[in-house]
């Protein structure tokens, strides 16, 4: 197994050249979901792409949606299936002039390519299907079923990503689904995931008189403004703590299994507060107790607020109406549909005017056992790659679709970062970047997953 590992090594160093020109040639092509520019060109560049390596293709498309790509690499005597899930949208690039170099003409600075989804998600994609391309080109047979999911909806929210899935159920059928996105740690050690915090926003108005008022009459109209201030202070208090009742309920505590992997994370409290520019973080924890908060506790972000004037100078009103977004974060064991419920009845109850509230959809929090036999492969093929432990988290302080792998396909998901480490990817901002070593290590882990994983029966892991 050692030795096919490295023949997958040397052949990625062999191929590097090209494997860079194919990664700057995708990045090159704008996708832009939200402003729906480029995403029928490069969900064709994409097609073109995996079909040149060998990878049985299709276009899945729906009317209203941006089409999913399928692909799939099938072995008639294999007994195990991966889903390997990606997207090819990007996030739009502005501001531009804070770009070092056009977003969308990738360029080399460092050893590092700069463009708009280096990282998010370009580069982490094609490092999946070059995997494929690297074991064909090393004559390495690949023991199992691949299967690919690539969408392109992730930038804003994926509103189709579940109808993709339930009407194509049987085609994306796994035993385990593979989420390459986000990137390895800051120290340069791999990165994986086995879960996520589940989700739902809330858009809550509250109206008061049918205008605004001129500021003299403050004594007898009811300001939105303030009533909204006064129920948003009800519902945390100065600990970070949700205050409604009963919210806490049914949320779990971390396991045994799950501290031992906090253990192991490391954590610099003084770095991140400098890479963020915050004199400490909250609560005022560090090591994993920190992690635990951070992992482990539901979450109520306020995302913006807007009442009122905002323009130059004063104007002297009473806010007829004031508005907040918010995000709720799930953690295991929490029923989202059950927090909404006590959300809504909560903030209706507090509310002193009239108040509107927008409950947007829910993701489910998910979570694999660091026992899976996915999570032992990638552990095992991470350490021969990386020569490193990978970190493990037991799960990601934000959400995603991985629930839906679980809940539609039976096919739980992880997440394994390949690309440039989040604090200084620049992902969703100018100059993102991915490390030429993030790539081209990437392409060897995923292709020595596909192999090791065909194999398990053959050779024997240790739990980590």
């Amino acid at each position: 197994m050692k030795h096919t590992v490295e023949t997958i090594e040397k052949r990625v160093e062999k191929d590097l050249p090209d494997l860079i020109s194919s990664l700057q040639d995708f990045l090159r092509i704008k996708s832009i979901s939200a402003q729906n520019i480029g995403m029928e060109e490069c969900a064709s560049f994409l097609l073109a792409a995996m079909k040149s390596i060998g990878i049985e293709c299709k276009m899945l498309e729906k009317e209203g949606a941006f089409p999913v790509i399928y692909g799939e690499v099938l072995n008639p005597t294999a007994k195990k299936t991966l889903l390997i899930y990606g997207h090819y949208d990007v996030q739009p690039p502005e501001p531009l002039h804070l770009w070092e170099s056009d977003p969308f003409d990738p360029v080399i600075r460092e050893d590092k390519i700069f463009a708009r989804g280096a990282t998010d998600d370009k580069g982490n994609l094609l490092a999946t299907i070059m995997a494929v391309k690297c074991l064909k080109d090393a004559d390495i047979p690949i023991p199992i079923n691949l299967k690919f999911f690539f969408e392109g909806e992730e930038e804003i929210g994926s509103p189709n990503f579940k109808a993709y899935m339930e009407e194509n159920k049987e085609l994306l059928s796994a035993d385990y689904t593979i989420l390459c996105d986000r990137g390895v740690h800051e120290s340069g050690r791999p990165q994986m995931y086995l879960g996520h915090k589940g989700i739902t926003h809330a858009e809550i108005t509250i109206k008061g008189a049918k205008r605004d008022v001129h500021s003299g009459q403050a004594p007898f109209i009811p300001n939105a403004a303030w009533q909204l201030v006064r129920l948003l202070n009800q519902l945390k208090d100065e600990n970070e703590n949700i205050m409604i009742p009963g919210y806490y309920d049914d949320v779990l505590p971390p396991s045994t299994e799950d501290l031992k992997m906090l253990e192991n994370i490391p954590f610099d409290k003084k770095e991140y507060c400098e890479v963020y520019g915050i004199p400490d973080i909250l609560p005022k924890s560090t090591g994993v107790e920190a992690l635990t908060s951070l992992l482990f506790k539901p979450t109520a972000t306020i995302n913006g607020l807007s009442s009122g004037y905002q323009g130059e100078g004063n104007k002297t009103i009473v806010p007829n109406m004031a508005t907040v977004k918010l995000d709720f974060r799930f953690v295991k064991n929490q029923d989202p549909q059950k927090c909404v419920e006590l959300i809504r009845g909560y903030l209706e109850n507090h509310c002193e005017g009239s108040i509107v509230i927008k409950m947007g959809d829910v993701r489910n929090p998910s979570k694999v056992s660091l026992n899976a036999e996915v999570v032992q492969v990638a552990i095992e093929a991470s350490k021969m790659i990386y020569k490193e432990d990978p970190v493990v988290w037991p799960m990601l302080d934000g959400a995603g679709p991985m629930s839906l792998f679980e809940e539609i396909l039976n096919a739980p998901a992880i997440i394994i970062g390949l690309g440039a480490p989040f604090a200084f990817a620049n992902t969703h901002a100018p100059n993102e970047n991915i490390s030429i070593e993030n790539y081209s290590n990437g392409i060897k882990l995923m292709a020595s997953i596909y192999y090791l994983y065909g194999m398990r029966d053959e050779i024997e892991f240790n739990a980590s």
